[in-house]
């Protein structure tokens, strides 16, 4: 699916949970990511090319989920998936929820040719949120969606990687594959108080194994 035309300015995640008050939060100065944008380089339109290395990937059919829940046994994750868009400003709207993950209903759905994209907050200002341990992923683990009528699709890491914040690859992460991928973003590194934002963005990226 390519990216809408909407999608011409900086894909955020964060903006809308008020992340200049992070400024002030304790744990900054350690290095401890905290809710903040998932920027990404811009485009008018992206196409991408990218393609799974598991070969043992089932082949997309077309059919794909409104998703509901996401599950990652791996790091003790059960979340709700709120189901977001974009800010007047070309922003990626935010979970409203910081135990929640937002699934980016203007991309792909899950199980569908595509990348489907869920973000979620790594912490709030009382503590961790659901994707505090999204680092801790490795290639193998499984990732599991869900729609509202308990339907699953199953995902495998293919790998964890993390971006310089002005670098973070949209076209990779959003854009259209020839697979079922579903990619798992959030930030993470130092936070940069003169920027106001961690310096790096992290991405799960998986791949369809079961319908």
């Amino acid at each position: 699916m390519p990216l809408k035309k909407l999608l011409t300015i900086s894909l955020l995640m964060g903006a809308a949970a008020g992340c200049s008050s992070f400024s002030n939060h304790t744990s900054v100065d350690k290095g401890v990511p905290s809710i903040e944008e998932v920027q990404l380089n811009s485009a008018p339109e992206i196409m991408a090319s990218s393609k799974s290395n598991d070969i043992n990937a089932p082949e997309p059919k077309g059919e794909g989920i409104v998703p509901k829940r996401l599950s990652i046994p791996a790091i003790n994750v059960d979340a709700e998936v709120e189901h977001v868009g974009q800010l007047p400003d070309g922003q990626m709207d935010v979970p409203k929820n910081d135990d929640n993950v937002g699934w980016y209903q203007l991309g792909a759905k899950p199980g569908e040719m595509g990348n489907a994209v869920l973000a979620g907050h790594v912490d709030n200002k009382t503590g961790p949120s659901v994707f505090f341990h999204l680092g801790d992923l490795e290639k193998g683990d499984i990732v599991a969606v869900s729609d509202q009528n308990g339907k699953a699709y199953k995902f495998e890491v293919q790998k964890v990687e993390s971006y310089p914040r002005n670098e973070a690859p949209l076209e990779k992460v959003f854009g259209t594959t020839s697979i079922s991928g579903l990619n798992l973003i959030t930030c993470t590194g130092t936070f940069n108080r003169d920027a106001g934002t961690h310096e790096e963005r992290l991405v799960v990226y998986t791949t369809l194994v079961s319908k």
